[in-house]
């Protein structure tokens, strides 16, 4: 297994350059905007190469991790989303994360970058429970019996002191489609950024002049995922297992041209057990395979 992680780093794949963590159960990336979560069948006439890419991403990881068969998805993050994406390396691991996910056992934590300034929000912290309906596709917030639970609590972390931006943390209880969107845009009414389809208004021009947005850009990032784990002995077997996902570098930019402050944690993404930041993961022969963090400089003491 040291040796398919080896090559992971300094493979010349596409793909696999998007790994962040493995052990011997699962494999971890930091998804990257604009890739759709799902393959197309060999089959298929007229696929979009989009969904190709899917299946280039899941042959790139098991060439480059020496796997028997195809990495196993367990679940999806929608196309405009980037960061925490999980992949089983078989059949019965895929079943076990699969019914972490089903259960609500998984923690997904997610930052976005939202339309609004510190005086758009109600309080510092909050809890959204809106339904939501689905009809021929498009998502919105219902009353119906039709409707479905969803449920996000929300965090304001920063705000930009030069244009109506800031910085949330979400986390999401119920999985539906586009429930962030909705519940940011239509519950709370700060859009993320980039988001189109939902925002009722257009950007202000003070976010307009202190940063250049890409075309067809969200700024939601799954930044970690949270686990149960197990170690094969000793005493407390049960762990719980946090990966984090670097920001984007896109995403970084426009929280410096907004002043928006990041702990590094976010910057920096990383591995935590039961809270606690951590290296590698002996217990499960599991592996951070980005490099370190530069060291960052302390402030001198006065």
């Amino acid at each position: 297994m040291l040796q398919a992680l080896k090559s992971a780093r300094t493979g010349t794949s596409n793909w696999a350059r998007n790994a962040i963590y493995a052990d011997r159960s699962i494999i971890v990336l930091n998804k990257p905007a604009g890739l759709i979560c799902q393959g197309s069948e060999a089959s298929s006439e007229n696929k979009p190469r989009d969904f190709d890419k899917f299946n280039d991403l899941l042959r790139d990881i098991k060439e480059s991790f020496d796997l028997e068969n195809l990495p196993y998805p367990v679940h999806r993050l929608d196309k405009a989303t980037t960061g925490t994406l999980l992949l089983a390396r078989s059949s019965s691991a895929a079943r076990q994360f699969s019914q972490q996910f089903q259960t609500r056992v998984v923690e997904k934590t997610y930052l976005a970058l939202v339309r609004g300034g510190e005086k758009s929000f109600p309080a510092r912290s909050g809890e959204i429970r809106d339904p939501l309906e689905f009809n021929d596709g498009r998502v919105s917030l219902g009353e119906s019996c039709a409707a479905k639970f969803a449920a996000t609590d929300w965090e304001l972390l920063a705000s930009s002191p030069t244009a109506p931006l800031s910085l949330l943390r979400l986390t999401l209880h119920t999985g539906l489609k586009h429930q962030l969107r909705i519940h940011l845009a239509h519950s709370l009414r700060t859009p993320i950024l980039g988001d189109n389809l939902y925002a009722r208004s257009s950007i202000s021009e003070k976010i307009a002049k202190i940063t250049r947005l890409p075309e067809k850009r969200i700024f939601l990032h799954a930044a970690q995922l949270t686990l149960s784990r197990y170690r094969k002995t000793g005493p407390g077997k049960h762990f719980r297992l946090g990966i984090g996902a670097p920001l984007p570098k896109d995403f970084l930019a426009v929280c410096r041209d907004a002043g928006i402050p990041l702990d590094h944690t976010y910057v920096d993404g990383g591995l935590s057990l039961d809270g606690q930041h951590v290296g590698d993961i002996s217990d499960l022969e599991g592996r951070w395979l980005r490099k370190p963090p530069v060291p960052r400089p302390q402030p001198l003491a006065k």
